[in-house]
Protein backbone atom coordinates (compact mmCIF):
# COMPACT_ATOMS: atom_id res chain seq x y z
CA UNK A 1 0.00 0.00 0.00
CA UNK A 2 1.32 3.45 -1.29
CA UNK A 3 1.96 5.90 1.63
CA UNK A 4 -0.57 8.17 0.64
CA UNK A 5 -3.36 5.98 0.20
CA UNK A 6 -1.85 4.67 3.46
CA UNK A 7 -2.07 8.22 5.13
CA UNK A 8 -5.75 8.59 4.11
CA UNK A 9 -7.26 5.35 5.02
CA UNK A 10 -5.81 6.09 8.60
CA UNK A 11 -8.41 8.04 9.93
CA UNK A 12 -11.26 6.18 8.11
CA UNK A 13 -10.23 2.99 9.34
CA UNK A 14 -9.75 4.42 13.05
CA UNK A 15 -13.91 5.50 12.21
CA UNK A 16 -14.58 1.76 11.26
CA UNK A 17 -13.25 0.40 14.39
CA UNK A 18 -15.42 2.61 16.46
CA UNK A 19 -18.49 1.99 14.17
CA UNK A 20 -18.95 5.18 13.33
CA UNK A 21 -17.35 7.44 10.24
CA UNK A 22 -17.94 11.05 10.38
CA UNK A 23 -20.89 12.56 7.97
CA UNK A 24 -20.90 16.01 7.02
CA UNK A 25 -24.08 17.31 6.91
CA UNK A 26 -25.92 20.96 7.19
CA UNK A 27 -24.28 21.85 10.27
CA UNK A 28 -21.01 21.16 11.88
CA UNK A 29 -22.83 19.59 14.93
CA UNK A 30 -24.20 16.96 12.81
CA UNK A 31 -23.86 13.48 14.46
CA UNK A 32 -21.88 11.23 13.77
CA UNK A 33 -23.63 8.11 12.06
CA UNK A 34 -22.60 4.50 11.71
CA UNK A 35 -20.45 3.36 9.14
CA UNK A 36 -21.74 1.73 6.06
CA UNK A 37 -19.38 -0.79 6.60
CA UNK A 38 -21.25 -1.35 10.19
CA UNK A 39 -24.62 -0.85 9.05
CA UNK A 40 -23.94 -4.03 6.33
CA UNK A 41 -22.55 -5.94 8.22
CA UNK A 42 -25.45 -5.29 10.70
CA UNK A 43 -28.12 -6.42 7.72
CA UNK A 44 -25.80 -8.89 6.90
CA UNK A 45 -25.60 -10.25 10.31
CA UNK A 46 -29.45 -10.10 10.80
CA UNK A 47 -30.55 -12.32 7.22
CA UNK A 48 -27.99 -14.85 8.61
CA UNK A 49 -29.78 -15.22 11.52
CA UNK A 50 -33.07 -15.40 9.80
CA UNK A 51 -31.89 -18.68 8.16
CA UNK A 52 -31.21 -19.71 10.62
CA UNK A 53 -27.76 -21.61 10.64
CA UNK A 54 -26.09 -24.56 12.60
CA UNK A 55 -22.69 -23.23 14.10
CA UNK A 56 -19.67 -22.98 13.61
CA UNK A 57 -20.68 -20.39 10.51
CA UNK A 58 -18.14 -20.05 8.07
CA UNK A 59 -17.45 -16.51 6.17
CA UNK A 60 -15.97 -16.53 2.35
CA UNK A 61 -15.66 -12.64 1.09
CA UNK A 62 -14.90 -12.16 -2.99
CA UNK A 63 -15.42 -8.88 -5.08
CA UNK A 64 -13.90 -5.60 -4.28
CA UNK A 65 -10.70 -4.91 -2.87
CA UNK A 66 -8.79 -7.44 -0.16
CA UNK A 67 -9.35 -4.00 2.63
CA UNK A 68 -12.88 -3.68 1.78
CA UNK A 69 -13.32 -7.59 2.42
CA UNK A 70 -11.58 -7.38 5.64
CA UNK A 71 -13.09 -4.59 6.76
CA UNK A 72 -16.78 -6.06 6.31
CA UNK A 73 -15.44 -10.13 7.31
CA UNK A 74 -13.89 -8.43 10.91
CA UNK A 75 -17.61 -6.51 11.43
CA UNK A 76 -19.61 -9.27 10.60
CA UNK A 77 -17.66 -12.08 12.40
CA UNK A 78 -18.09 -10.11 15.28
CA UNK A 79 -21.74 -9.33 15.11
CA UNK A 80 -21.86 -13.20 14.69
CA UNK A 81 -20.33 -13.89 17.54
CA UNK A 82 -22.33 -11.51 19.26
CA UNK A 83 -25.16 -13.72 18.23
CA UNK A 84 -22.90 -17.13 19.28
CA UNK A 85 -22.46 -18.34 15.55
CA UNK A 86 -18.83 -18.92 16.38
CA UNK A 87 -17.94 -17.69 12.90
CA UNK A 88 -14.77 -17.91 11.15
CA UNK A 89 -13.49 -16.68 8.19
CA UNK A 90 -11.82 -18.81 5.15
CA UNK A 91 -9.80 -17.80 2.51
CA UNK A 92 -10.41 -20.01 -0.80
CA UNK A 93 -9.84 -18.91 -4.42
CA UNK A 94 -13.44 -19.82 -5.55
CA UNK A 95 -16.69 -19.43 -4.08
CA UNK A 96 -16.40 -23.46 -4.80
CA UNK A 97 -13.62 -24.18 -2.81
CA UNK A 98 -14.26 -22.15 -0.18
CA UNK A 99 -17.05 -25.19 0.84
CA UNK A 100 -14.00 -27.52 0.85
CA UNK A 101 -12.33 -25.06 3.12
CA UNK A 102 -14.98 -24.21 5.83
CA UNK A 103 -15.64 -28.58 6.15
CA UNK A 104 -12.24 -28.94 6.88
CA UNK A 105 -12.20 -26.11 9.50
CA UNK A 106 -15.64 -28.05 10.87
CA UNK A 107 -18.19 -25.10 9.68
CA UNK A 108 -21.45 -26.12 9.69
CA UNK A 109 -22.98 -23.28 7.66
CA UNK A 110 -21.08 -21.36 4.82
CA UNK A 111 -21.93 -18.10 4.14
CA UNK A 112 -20.67 -16.77 0.26
CA UNK A 113 -21.01 -13.36 -0.16
CA UNK A 114 -19.67 -11.11 -3.12
CA UNK A 115 -18.44 -7.45 -2.42
CA UNK A 116 -19.25 -4.29 -4.57
CA UNK A 117 -19.65 -0.58 -4.41
CA UNK A 118 -22.51 0.19 -6.91
CA UNK A 119 -24.63 3.04 -7.69
CA UNK A 120 -23.66 4.91 -4.70
CA UNK A 121 -24.48 1.62 -2.92
CA UNK A 122 -22.37 -1.02 -0.63
CA UNK A 123 -23.59 -3.99 -1.89
CA UNK A 124 -23.04 -7.53 -0.66
CA UNK A 125 -24.81 -10.66 -2.62
CA UNK A 126 -24.51 -14.44 -2.00
CA UNK A 127 -25.66 -17.82 -0.41
CA UNK A 128 -26.03 -19.49 2.62
CA UNK A 129 -25.92 -23.35 2.63
CA UNK A 130 -25.00 -26.52 4.77
CA UNK A 131 -21.60 -28.15 4.61
CA UNK A 132 -22.51 -31.67 5.71
CA UNK A 133 -23.00 -33.68 3.26
CA UNK A 134 -24.66 -37.43 3.76
CA UNK A 135 -21.92 -39.72 1.85
CA UNK A 136 -24.20 -42.68 2.42
CA UNK A 137 -27.64 -41.41 0.53
CA UNK A 138 -25.85 -43.04 -2.69
CA UNK A 139 -24.01 -42.43 -5.67
CA UNK A 140 -25.16 -38.84 -5.72
CA UNK A 141 -24.04 -37.24 -1.91
CA UNK A 142 -27.04 -34.96 -0.59
CA UNK A 143 -26.59 -32.00 1.70
CA UNK A 144 -29.11 -30.87 4.49
CA UNK A 145 -31.94 -28.71 2.71
CA UNK A 146 -31.53 -26.22 5.83
CA UNK A 147 -29.61 -23.83 6.13
CA UNK A 148 -30.09 -22.44 3.31
CA UNK A 149 -30.85 -19.32 1.22
CA UNK A 150 -29.79 -16.51 -0.70
CA UNK A 151 -28.25 -12.98 1.18
CA UNK A 152 -28.86 -9.76 -0.75
CA UNK A 153 -28.01 -6.59 1.67
CA UNK A 154 -26.35 -2.88 0.54
CA UNK A 155 -26.60 0.39 2.45
CA UNK A 156 -25.60 3.69 0.91
CA UNK A 157 -21.79 3.69 0.42
CA UNK A 158 -19.94 6.50 2.40
CA UNK A 159 -16.16 8.19 1.59
CA UNK A 160 -14.81 5.31 3.59
CA UNK A 161 -16.43 3.05 1.96
CA UNK A 162 -14.84 4.24 -1.27
CA UNK A 163 -11.15 4.44 0.55
CA UNK A 164 -11.20 0.94 1.26
CA UNK A 165 -12.56 -0.19 -2.68
CA UNK A 166 -10.36 2.44 -4.14
CA UNK A 167 -6.84 1.36 -5.97
CA UNK A 168 -3.74 2.83 -5.14
CA UNK A 169 -1.52 4.21 -7.74
CA UNK A 170 -2.12 5.66 -10.97
CA UNK A 171 -3.09 3.04 -14.27
CA UNK A 172 -1.09 1.51 -16.95
CA UNK A 173 -0.91 3.90 -19.78
CA UNK A 174 -3.21 3.12 -23.10
CA UNK A 175 -0.98 1.23 -25.55
CA UNK A 176 -2.31 3.15 -28.38
CA UNK A 177 -4.32 5.95 -28.83
CA UNK A 178 -7.66 3.73 -28.70
CA UNK A 179 -7.27 1.20 -26.15
CA UNK A 180 -9.10 1.91 -22.97
CA UNK A 181 -7.25 2.95 -19.55
CA UNK A 182 -8.98 1.36 -16.97
CA UNK A 183 -10.87 3.89 -15.93
CA UNK A 184 -13.48 2.40 -13.08
CA UNK A 185 -15.16 4.91 -10.80
CA UNK A 186 -17.15 3.88 -7.77
CA UNK A 187 -19.12 6.26 -5.99
CA UNK A 188 -20.62 7.51 -2.57
CA UNK A 189 -21.62 10.90 -1.06
CA UNK A 190 -19.22 13.00 0.35
CA UNK A 191 -21.18 15.22 2.30
CA UNK A 192 -25.20 16.55 1.90
CA UNK A 193 -26.07 20.69 2.36
CA UNK A 194 -28.24 22.35 3.71
CA UNK A 195 -28.87 24.19 0.67
CA UNK A 196 -28.10 23.83 -3.63
CA UNK A 197 -24.77 24.16 -4.75
CA UNK A 198 -23.79 27.42 -6.34
CA UNK A 199 -20.61 26.50 -6.85
CA UNK A 200 -17.70 23.81 -6.46
CA UNK A 201 -14.09 23.70 -6.30
CA UNK A 202 -11.08 21.50 -5.53
CA UNK A 203 -7.57 22.32 -4.06
CA UNK A 204 -4.71 22.62 -1.40
CA UNK A 205 -5.79 24.64 1.31
CA UNK A 206 -3.73 24.20 4.18
CA UNK A 207 -0.27 23.15 2.43
CA UNK A 208 -0.22 19.08 2.94
CA UNK A 209 0.06 17.99 -0.43
CA UNK A 210 -4.14 16.89 -0.69
CA UNK A 211 -6.57 18.25 -1.75
CA UNK A 212 -9.68 20.16 -0.19
CA UNK A 213 -13.24 20.09 -1.48
CA UNK A 214 -14.88 24.10 -1.07
CA UNK A 215 -18.88 23.50 -1.61
CA UNK A 216 -20.34 27.34 -2.64
CA UNK A 217 -24.02 27.97 -2.05
CA UNK A 218 -26.00 31.41 -1.71
CA UNK A 219 -25.43 31.13 2.39
CA UNK A 220 -22.14 30.17 3.29
CA UNK A 221 -18.85 28.27 1.51
CA UNK A 222 -17.81 24.94 3.68
CA UNK A 223 -14.58 23.05 2.99
CA UNK A 224 -14.33 19.47 3.35
CA UNK A 225 -11.80 16.59 3.69
CA UNK A 226 -11.47 13.64 1.65
CA UNK A 227 -13.39 11.51 3.90
CA UNK A 228 -16.47 13.99 4.14
CA UNK A 229 -15.34 15.45 7.60
CA UNK A 230 -16.30 19.39 8.07
CA UNK A 231 -13.05 21.21 8.26
CA UNK A 232 -15.04 24.84 7.84
CA UNK A 233 -18.02 26.72 6.90
CA UNK A 234 -18.54 30.63 7.16
CA UNK A 235 -21.90 32.36 6.18
CA UNK A 236 -22.37 34.96 3.72
CA UNK A 237 -25.34 36.73 5.23
CA UNK A 238 -23.11 39.52 6.15
CA UNK A 239 -21.81 40.20 2.71
CA UNK A 240 -24.12 43.11 0.72
CA UNK A 241 -27.23 42.01 -1.21
CA UNK A 242 -26.76 41.85 -5.05
CA UNK A 243 -28.62 44.43 -7.11
CA UNK A 244 -29.49 41.91 -9.56
CA UNK A 245 -29.91 38.25 -8.31
CA UNK A 246 -30.01 34.62 -10.28
CA UNK A 247 -33.63 32.85 -9.48
CA UNK A 248 -31.17 29.92 -8.88
CA UNK A 249 -28.27 29.88 -6.80
CA UNK A 250 -24.98 30.71 -9.25
CA UNK A 251 -21.88 32.10 -8.40
CA UNK A 252 -17.87 31.24 -8.95
CA UNK A 253 -15.11 29.65 -6.46
CA UNK A 254 -11.67 29.28 -7.07
CA UNK A 255 -8.72 28.25 -4.72
CA UNK A 256 -5.66 30.86 -5.29
CA UNK A 257 -2.04 29.97 -4.96
CA UNK A 258 0.58 31.51 -2.66
CA UNK A 259 -0.39 31.10 -0.32
CA UNK A 260 -3.62 29.43 -0.56
CA UNK A 261 -7.05 31.06 -0.54
CA UNK A 262 -9.80 30.84 -1.25
CA UNK A 263 -12.25 33.15 -4.08
CA UNK A 264 -16.01 32.52 -3.33
CA UNK A 265 -18.38 34.70 -4.33
CA UNK A 266 -22.04 34.11 -4.65
CA UNK A 267 -24.52 36.07 -7.21
CA UNK A 268 -26.95 36.78 -3.90
CA UNK A 269 -24.56 39.41 -2.77
CA UNK A 270 -23.01 42.16 -4.33
CA UNK A 271 -19.38 41.16 -3.70
CA UNK A 272 -17.36 38.30 -2.52
CA UNK A 273 -14.33 37.06 -0.22
CA UNK A 274 -10.97 35.38 -0.40
CA UNK A 275 -10.66 33.17 2.61
CA UNK A 276 -8.06 31.36 4.40
CA UNK A 277 -8.47 28.04 6.31
CA UNK A 278 -7.63 27.53 9.72
CA UNK A 279 -8.00 24.04 10.13
CA UNK A 280 -7.22 24.03 13.59
CA UNK A 281 -10.10 26.23 14.64
CA UNK A 282 -12.43 25.18 12.10
CA UNK A 283 -12.61 28.52 10.55
CA UNK A 284 -12.61 30.24 7.44
CA UNK A 285 -10.78 33.72 8.17
CA UNK A 286 -11.96 36.67 5.58
CA UNK A 287 -8.77 38.23 3.83
CA UNK A 288 -10.36 40.51 1.01
CA UNK A 289 -12.30 40.58 -1.88
CA UNK A 290 -12.09 39.61 -5.40
CA UNK A 291 -11.94 41.76 -7.63
CA UNK A 292 -13.98 39.56 -10.06
CA UNK A 293 -15.69 36.67 -10.25
CA UNK A 294 -12.83 33.72 -9.74
CA UNK A 295 -12.82 31.40 -12.72
CA UNK A 296 -9.45 29.69 -11.68
CA UNK A 297 -6.15 30.08 -10.00
CA UNK A 298 -5.23 33.44 -11.63
CA UNK A 299 -8.92 33.86 -14.32
CA UNK A 300 -11.44 36.14 -13.88
CA UNK A 301 -14.71 36.41 -15.75
CA UNK A 302 -18.19 38.65 -15.03
CA UNK A 303 -21.09 37.38 -14.33
CA UNK A 304 -24.45 38.38 -16.48
CA UNK A 305 -26.67 40.24 -14.73
CA UNK A 306 -29.78 38.17 -13.35
CA UNK A 307 -28.61 35.39 -15.39
CA UNK A 308 -26.61 31.90 -14.15
CA UNK A 309 -24.04 32.78 -16.94
CA UNK A 310 -20.91 34.48 -17.47
CA UNK A 311 -20.03 37.21 -20.19
CA UNK A 312 -18.09 35.90 -23.02
CA UNK A 313 -14.92 38.09 -21.83
CA UNK A 314 -12.07 36.32 -19.93
CA UNK A 315 -8.91 37.49 -18.50
CA UNK A 316 -6.36 35.22 -18.42
CA UNK A 317 -3.64 34.87 -15.98
CA UNK A 318 -1.20 36.96 -18.22
CA UNK A 319 -3.87 39.30 -18.00
CA UNK A 320 -5.25 39.24 -21.80
CA UNK A 321 -8.81 38.96 -22.56
CA UNK A 322 -10.20 35.70 -24.10
CA UNK A 323 -13.16 36.12 -25.85
CA UNK A 324 -15.24 33.54 -26.26
CA UNK A 325 -17.80 32.53 -28.93
CA UNK A 326 -20.91 32.68 -26.26
CA UNK A 327 -21.79 32.96 -22.29
CA UNK A 328 -20.69 30.22 -20.56
CA UNK A 329 -22.08 28.72 -17.11
CA UNK A 330 -18.95 26.26 -17.01
CA UNK A 331 -15.29 27.20 -17.16
CA UNK A 332 -12.66 24.31 -16.74
CA UNK A 333 -9.03 24.99 -16.84
CA UNK A 334 -6.19 22.40 -16.87
CA UNK A 335 -2.78 22.37 -18.09
CA UNK A 336 -2.88 24.90 -21.16
CA UNK A 337 -6.48 23.59 -21.93
CA UNK A 338 -9.66 25.79 -21.58
CA UNK A 339 -13.57 24.30 -21.39
CA UNK A 340 -16.21 26.85 -21.78
CA UNK A 341 -20.32 25.47 -21.40
CA UNK A 342 -22.76 27.36 -22.72
CA UNK A 343 -26.17 27.53 -21.95
CA UNK A 344 -27.34 25.47 -24.99
CA UNK A 345 -25.06 22.51 -23.85
CA UNK A 346 -22.61 23.11 -26.29
CA UNK A 347 -19.41 24.09 -25.24
CA UNK A 348 -16.02 25.65 -26.79
CA UNK A 349 -12.73 23.83 -26.38
CA UNK A 350 -8.96 25.38 -26.63
CA UNK A 351 -6.43 23.39 -26.75
CA UNK A 352 -4.64 26.44 -25.64
CA UNK A 353 -5.21 30.40 -25.07
CA UNK A 354 -5.03 32.36 -28.21
CA UNK A 355 -6.10 28.63 -30.49
CA UNK A 356 -9.26 28.56 -32.58
CA UNK A 357 -11.53 26.48 -30.10
CA UNK A 358 -13.53 23.25 -30.92
CA UNK A 359 -17.08 23.62 -30.91
CA UNK A 360 -18.46 20.57 -28.72
CA UNK A 361 -22.26 19.72 -28.57
CA UNK A 362 -24.26 17.53 -25.88
CA UNK A 363 -22.37 18.93 -22.65
CA UNK A 364 -23.93 19.63 -19.38
CA UNK A 365 -23.18 22.27 -17.19
CA UNK A 366 -21.53 19.71 -15.19
CA UNK A 367 -18.03 19.58 -16.88
CA UNK A 368 -14.92 20.07 -16.34
CA UNK A 369 -11.22 19.00 -17.67
CA UNK A 370 -9.27 16.34 -14.92
CA UNK A 371 -6.31 13.93 -15.92
CA UNK A 372 -8.47 11.50 -14.05
CA UNK A 373 -6.20 7.84 -15.26
CA UNK A 374 -3.16 9.68 -14.35
CA UNK A 375 -1.29 9.53 -17.70
CA UNK A 376 -0.40 13.11 -17.84
CA UNK A 377 -3.63 14.57 -20.66
CA UNK A 378 -6.78 15.83 -19.26
CA UNK A 379 -9.74 14.04 -19.82
CA UNK A 380 -13.19 15.50 -20.54
CA UNK A 381 -15.75 15.36 -17.95
CA UNK A 382 -19.36 15.86 -18.47
CA UNK A 383 -23.03 15.05 -17.30
CA UNK A 384 -26.54 15.18 -19.27
CA UNK A 385 -27.29 18.55 -20.92
CA UNK A 386 -30.87 17.60 -20.45
CA UNK A 387 -32.93 20.05 -18.11
CA UNK A 388 -34.62 16.67 -15.78
CA UNK A 389 -32.48 13.83 -16.08
CA UNK A 390 -33.36 10.66 -15.11
CA UNK A 391 -30.88 9.61 -13.95
CA UNK A 392 -27.86 11.55 -14.68
CA UNK A 393 -24.81 10.11 -16.17
CA UNK A 394 -21.07 10.81 -16.12
CA UNK A 395 -19.11 10.85 -18.93
CA UNK A 396 -15.51 10.09 -19.23
CA UNK A 397 -13.49 10.89 -22.53
CA UNK A 398 -10.28 10.66 -23.65
CA UNK A 399 -8.08 13.73 -24.89
CA UNK A 400 -8.67 12.67 -28.81
CA UNK A 401 -8.59 14.99 -31.18
CA UNK A 402 -9.97 18.06 -31.63
CA UNK A 403 -13.63 16.95 -30.65
CA UNK A 404 -13.17 13.75 -27.20
CA UNK A 405 -17.28 13.21 -27.59
CA UNK A 406 -16.82 12.30 -31.19
CA UNK A 407 -15.08 8.85 -29.18
CA UNK A 408 -16.90 6.24 -26.74
CA UNK A 409 -15.83 7.07 -23.47
CA UNK A 410 -13.56 5.56 -21.18
CA UNK A 411 -15.97 5.32 -18.60
CA UNK A 412 -19.83 5.95 -17.98
CA UNK A 413 -22.02 5.80 -14.89
CA UNK A 414 -25.30 6.55 -13.45
CA UNK A 415 -25.25 9.43 -10.95
CA UNK A 416 -27.76 9.64 -7.36
CA UNK A 417 -31.23 11.51 -8.03
CA UNK A 418 -30.95 15.18 -9.08
CA UNK A 419 -29.36 18.12 -11.14
CA UNK A 420 -25.72 17.07 -11.47
CA UNK A 421 -24.92 20.96 -12.34
CA UNK A 422 -21.10 20.82 -11.38
CA UNK A 423 -17.85 18.67 -11.43
CA UNK A 424 -14.52 19.28 -10.19
CA UNK A 425 -11.58 16.60 -10.25
CA UNK A 426 -9.43 16.63 -7.08
CA UNK A 427 -5.85 14.59 -5.95
CA UNK A 428 -7.28 13.67 -2.61
CA UNK A 429 -4.88 11.01 -1.42
CA UNK A 430 -1.48 12.82 -3.02
CA UNK A 431 -0.82 10.03 -5.60
CA UNK A 432 -0.99 12.31 -8.73
CA UNK A 433 -4.66 10.88 -10.24
CA UNK A 434 -7.07 12.45 -9.80
CA UNK A 435 -10.45 12.01 -8.09
CA UNK A 436 -13.93 13.30 -9.04
CA UNK A 437 -16.63 14.82 -7.43
CA UNK A 438 -20.39 16.03 -8.22
CA UNK A 439 -22.08 18.45 -7.23
CA UNK A 440 -26.14 17.60 -6.95
CA UNK A 441 -28.69 19.77 -6.71
CA UNK A 442 -31.32 17.46 -5.10
CA UNK A 443 -35.08 17.83 -5.47
CA UNK A 444 -36.14 18.53 -2.25
CA UNK A 445 -33.99 21.57 -1.92
CA UNK A 446 -30.96 20.21 -0.22
CA UNK A 447 -27.47 20.09 -1.59
CA UNK A 448 -25.24 16.58 -1.98
CA UNK A 449 -21.69 16.01 -2.55
CA UNK A 450 -21.00 12.78 -4.93
CA UNK A 451 -17.17 10.99 -4.74
CA UNK A 452 -16.30 8.68 -7.14
CA UNK A 453 -13.17 6.89 -6.74
CA UNK A 454 -10.81 4.84 -8.66
CA UNK A 455 -12.43 0.84 -7.75
CA UNK A 456 -10.54 -2.33 -8.97
CA UNK A 457 -11.06 -3.47 -12.48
Amino acid sequence: MSRSRALLLAPLLAALAAGVVPRAGAAASTPEEASAVDRLAKSLADAVRALPPEPPVALHLAGSTAELRRAVGSELAARLAALSLAPVVVDAPTAEAAEAAARAQGARTLVRLTLDVEAGELRARGDALGTWVNFWSGRTATRPPKPSGAVAESVEADAATLALASVGGPSAPATNGTATRGVRLLGAVLAKLEHPLAALASGDLDGDGRDEIAALTEYDVSVFAADGRLLARRELDALPPSNATTREPFGALAVLPGPPRLAAWSTRHAHGEVLTLDAARGMLKPVGTPDAAPLGAAERGTFVPGQTSFTPEVRLADGRTLTVPAPFTTASLSASRLLFVHPDGSASLYARAGAAPSRLTGLGAGSALGDVDGDGPPELLTTSPQLQPSPDVLRVYASNGDDPTAHEPLWQGALPPGRALYVVTADLDGDKRREVVVGLSKPDGTGELFLLRHGAP
